[in-house]
């Protein structure tokens, strides 16, 4: 094989048949890397302008009066708040409930305190009743 004949042209797979010089191919992608740079040239152009144009709109603030959205915004989480500080709260219905078990829980020991002092009543006035009963057969 030739090397000579092989470098001054090459067959392109894109092109068809059509063998295509290495000079023309050079000549099309210099062609196409100067109309790149051409292109960078202007995107970095139009990026500077655009960066000129915000730099401008930063430093000519325009001053918005806020007053009626801070007010809106206290009203907002004031309402926030208070529905946060109702929700917090238990309901009256478990309010209720935990009333009702401790009344019960409470009546409960009070009921089970006055059975025992009322059996021990019993036993000591049986206990006395003997007694007296003994006594008094004695007595006869």
């Amino acid at each position: 094989m030739d090397d000579n004949n092989r470098n001054s042209k090459r067959r392109n797979k894109f092109a068809g048949k059509e063998d295509i010089s290495r000079e023309s191919v050079d000549s099309i992608l210099s062609a196409q890397i100067d109309r790149l740079r051409e292109i960078s040239n202007t995107n970095d152009e139009t990026a500077s302008k655009i960066q000129k144009s915000v730099n401008t709109l930063y430093e000519k603030r325009i001053a918005i009066d806020t007053t009626k959205f801070e007010q809106l915004n206290r009203s907002f989480i004031y309402e926030m708040e208070s529905k946060l500080r109702k929700v917090k709260q238990p309901s009256k219905g478990l309010k209720w409930y935990i009333a009702m078990w401790v009344i019960t829980l409470a009546s409960t020991f009070l009921a089970g305190y006055f059975i025992h002092e009322y059996r021990e009543w019993k036993e000591k006035a049986v206990y006395w009743y003997r007694m007296y009963k003994e006594v008094k057969g004695i007595d006869k």
